[in-house]
């Protein structure tokens, strides 16, 4: 897929060392934001390469969006969850290189995303979750369409496995254009 700046496109066996770096590069930023990263190489990388599988059983997809200037991973759009109780529906998540951040191309990728979602798809509705302290992505997602529907509670011993207090949000596709 592509967008104006952008080449998305589903991982290869190859990006494993791109997507180390991409998480090296921005694991500060990640933090407060993303689960916790295995600390060993081995695990790692197994925790990359499963969380970038192609369709794993049909329940995931994920796309590295590259800058078409420079060749470098921008960011990384992924759907998961995908449920087919009361139409196709899937959980968005998203991040951006440090790099990149604030100049649009995260907006772009969710965006062409989101069509492929729909147009390609069928999916009818997708949720995010992002944190409270993350303005950027608030907005990101409310430009997207996306409106809130709830905030998650503190799980008491869910700590290293979801982030407490994320605010839900929900967004139905738009028809595929024809």
């Amino acid at each position: 897929m592509e967008t104006e700046r952008l080449i998305l496109r589903e991982p290869a066996d190859g990006d494993v060392e791109a997507l180390r770096d991409y998480y090296r590069r921005n694991a500060a930023r990640f933090a407060p934001f993303e689960p916790v990263v295995p600390d060993t190489q081995a695990d790692q990388l197994a925790w990359i390469v499963a969380r970038h599988a192609e369709r794993v059983g049909g329940r995931a997809t994920s796309f590295l969006a590259f800058d078409r200037g420079t060749s470098q991973t921008a960011g990384i759009v992924m759907m998961n969850g995908f449920s087919s109780e009361g139409g196709l529906s899937a959980m968005l998540s998203y991040s951006v290189d440090g790099a990149f951040e604030g100049q649009g191309y995260a907006t772009e990728a969710v965006r062409r995303v989101i069509e492929y979602a729909a147009a390609e798809l069928g999916v009818g509705s997708l949720t995010a979750y992002y944190a409270p302290s993350n303005v950027r992505s608030g907005h990101l997602l409310e430009r997207l369409g996306f409106t809130i529907v709830g905030q998650t509670p503190v799980i008491p011993g869910f700590e290293k496995l979801m982030r407490p207090n994320m605010i839900a949000v929900i967004a139905t596709m738009p028809e595929p254009k024809t």
